[in-house]
């Protein structure tokens, strides 16, 4: 016998597009998601060049610019006030302002689409990519703080250990 009172909610997000004033359901995968460090906000990226955050009971809670190409990967630092982004557009990682929904710094390092991004704090991360390269950069520099060069191939992941 199944009791459905002690199931939990499941709870459909629904990426949507603004067109002609409406919202329209976008066709393209979700390809990345991110609980904050309170979990009370979901990040979420999108082939459509959308990045978004969801409150828990699954609004909208903001939408973080129009890229030029599909999101690969969002992480959320550990104090829950910036986003990192990775995408195909202009090889670009993007750190955005939680709170305000805006654009804090792009770092244009890489020479092909960064892949996958993870904080090492709140204020510095590291990015892959498809040039076969991965930097450590820092919020507030215009330069990588370090270079790992020489790989044979693409690097798609990256990850931190805490």
């Amino acid at each position: 016998m199944n009791d459905n009172s002690s199931s939990p909610t499941q709870l459909v997000i629904r990426h949507c597009i603004q067109k002609g004033g409406n919202e329209v359901p976008s066709n393209k995968d979700v390809t990345s998601l991110d609980w904050n460090c309170d979990g009370t906000l979901l990040a979420t990226g999108s082939y459509d060049g959308y990045a978004r955050t969801w409150t828990t009971d699954g609004r909208l809670a903001s939408t973080l610019g129009h890229h030029k190409g599909p999101t690969f990967a969002l992480k959320w630092n550990k104090n829950g006030n910036f986003i990192l982004r990775a995408g195909f557009d202009i090889e670009t990682t993007i750190i955005w302002d939680a709170s305000t929904s805006q654009c804090t710094q792009q770092f244009a390092f890489h020479s092909g689409p960064a892949l996958d991004v993870d904080w090492q704090s709140n204020v510095s991360f590291a990015s892959c990519s498809t040039d076969q390269c991965i930097y450590v950069c820092k919020l507030g520099s215009n330069k990588p703080t370090k270079s790992f060069q020489g790989h044979t191939n693409e690097v798609n992941a990256i990850k931190w250990d805490p």
